[in-house]
């Protein structure tokens, strides 16, 4: 059962019966854009629809999902395929739920410091959670579609530096450490686009963030056309990784000290960003 093949029987089908789009639609009572979402093979008729558009179209049930006519001594044998795949294509999608399931759960448990009274590091459970995810995602889809599979890994990507960039839009991520006298310190948090502690030269939560909002502009451009963007992939993931040693800086300079709960998140964020644009950008 293949969304195209059937996609393009349907369209066949409609043409031979010398109906339009819209006039399919309105014998099937649903609108034309569904229409052309089942004949460019971007999605599958209801079952419910299944029948009557079958009988609209003239072909059997097991014609229309096999994507083209049988013969009569053929058709049990393509019947038994047609529900053996529907029942692996429903196995697929229920392992799809799951993971995203998961992979949602993973994030929460990253950014749930934010939200607690404690610097808390279960967000490294979150990271681990993650990965999993992804790794299990990876694994899954190896046989699917190289491409469709790709566009949503970068899509993906481009969600994990949005949530970085929120993050660095709080006032909770950049830290200044200041000596108010030789045996004591006072520390203070402000958003990575605070000009604040570029007074004090430190530079790198600014030019993290100035970096994340160039990220994402590549990526949403690179989105669209994908498969002619690979220097603008290429650009993001190399941004991408500047980002990260910008992000970690803070740590080398001041320690534990000078990184919050939010910007070992924004961190993370990049990091599994980083990741996913690596399997989205292998080679098709």
């Amino acid at each position: 059962m293949d969304k195209n093949i059937t996609g393009r029987f349907i369209a066949e089908l409609r043409k031979q019966k010398g109906f339009t789009q819209k006039e399919l639609a309105e014998k099937l009572m649903v609108t034309d854009k569904a229409i052309s979402r089942w004949e460019t093979g971007k999605g599958l008729p209801d079952t419910s629809l299944l029948k009557p558009l079958g009988d609209v179209l003239g072909v059997s049930i097991t014609e229309l999902l096999s994507g083209k006519r049988i013969e009569e001594v053929d058709m049990k044998e393509q019947a038994d395929n047609i529900i053996l795949e529907s029942l692996n294509y429903s196995k697929r999608m229920l392992a799809s739920v799951i993971s995203v399931i998961i992979f949602i759960i993973g994030i929460a448990f990253i950014i749930s410091p934010l939200f607690l009274v404690s610097q808390s590091y279960i967000w490294t459970l979150g990271l681990i959670i993650v990965a999993i995810a992804i790794l299990y995602i990876y694994t899954r889809k190896k046989r699917d579609s190289m491409k469709a599979t790709n566009r949503a890994y970068h899509l993906s990507a481009l969600a994990l530096q949005g949530i970085a960039l929120i993050l660095e839009i709080l006032p909770i991520g950049a830290v200044m450490v200041f000596a108010t006298s030789p045996t004591t310190q006072t520390i203070e948090v402000y958003s990575y686009f605070s000009l604040l502690p570029v007074g004090y030269a430190n530079f790198t939560p600014l030019l993290t963030g100035i970096l994340t909002i160039l990220i994402i502009l590549l990526g949403a451009i690179a989105l669209f056309k994908f498969d002619n963007a690979a220097s603008l992939r290429k650009a993001m993931f190399v941004c991408s990784v500047i980002s990260l040693l910008l992000s970690i800086v803070p740590l080398f300079l001041f320690g534990t000290v000078g990184m919050t709960a939010a910007s070992y998140a924004v961190s993370c964020a990049i990091l599994l960003s980083i990741c996913l644009q690596a399997v989205a950008n292998r080679k098709e």
